[in-house]
């Protein structure tokens, strides 16, 4: 599926994904390609997103998650990349 991450000032990250996991303020969540069209309002928290490649991980200030079948769009007033590990 298509991820991108925005910021209010660039594309942090746009590329396939096999997966995406964030933050709500309820709690961690996944996402997988052929997910269900919904939107959540992230929590400032790390992302992970699972590429071929392997995952990558951003720090995100909050937001709002959207997710359409073959697509996750992450709307954020800041981002940046980590090399921090997986959430816990």
């Amino acid at each position: 599926m298509e991820c991108r991450i925005l910021s209010c000032e660039r594309v942090v990250f746009s590329g396939e994904a096999t997966a995406v996991y964030a933050r709500s303020h309820e709690g961690w969540f996944g996402i997988l390609p052929g997910h269900a069209p919904a939107v959540f309002a992230l929590a400032p928290a790390p992302l992970r997103v699972t590429t071929s490649e392997g995952t990558r991980s951003f720090r995100v200030a909050g937001g709002t998650l959207y997710v359409e079948p073959e697509r996750v769009i992450i709307l954020t007033a800041d981002a940046s990349p980590t090399s921090e590990g997986p959430p816990r």
